[in-house]
């Protein structure tokens, strides 16, 4: 497992990248999904086998939904954000193995917008706004990576705005 939250100084530029937590490698997820369906194979053949043939199109049916569900979580695990902030904008790189959007926001107007957990249970959110446009950063994160990239965004020299100011933190 890497760190989820890295911030680093570039000269007078802050990257920041926000990574999920990839708790399992590609191939530990393939590993798991040879042995899941090497038992399901089995099971349906020994039933077969006695005569019970209407298992295996449901074996089949059941190992081909759990490859797409792992495989897409698998592949969601290496979604990115790269923060650059500069002392003219503040730019937003996102996407899976490269980027593929990009905002910019002007870096005087831009600020944090931290907004509060609804339940103990939530995550707080994370906006970046300039007044004209927003964006939710580090929506995949949980509670305590997201509050690493909120102090991380701080420490880059962001206003940070709490929607329930009268609480200090």
């Amino acid at each position: 497992m890497s760190n989820v939250v890295t911030c680093q100084r570039q000269g007078a530029e802050t990257l920041i990248t926000l990574e999920p937590n990839r708790s399992a490698t590609r191939r530990q997820t393939l590993l798991f999904l040879l042995l899941v369906s090497g038992v399901t194979l089995s099971v349906a053949l020994f039933w077969t086998f006695f005569g019970a043939w209407m298992v295996l199109p449901f074996a089949g049916l059941e190992i081909a939904v759990l490859t797409y569900v792992a495989l897409r979580v698998s592949r969601s695990t290496y979604r990115m954000q790269v923060i650059r902030v500069g002392a003219e904008a503040v730019e937003v790189e996102e996407g899976e193995f490269y980027p593929v959007r990009k905002w910019r926001f002007p870096r005087p107007d831009t600020h944090v917008n931290v907004l509060a957990a609804a339940t103990p249970m939530d995550a707080i959110g994370l906006q970046l706004q300039d007044g004209r446009q927003s964006l939710e950063v580090g929506s995949f994160l949980n509670q305590g990576d997201r509050l690493k990239a909120r102090d991380a965004l701080q420490a880059s020299g962001l206003m940070l705005c709490n929607e329930r100011w009268w609480h200090s933190r």
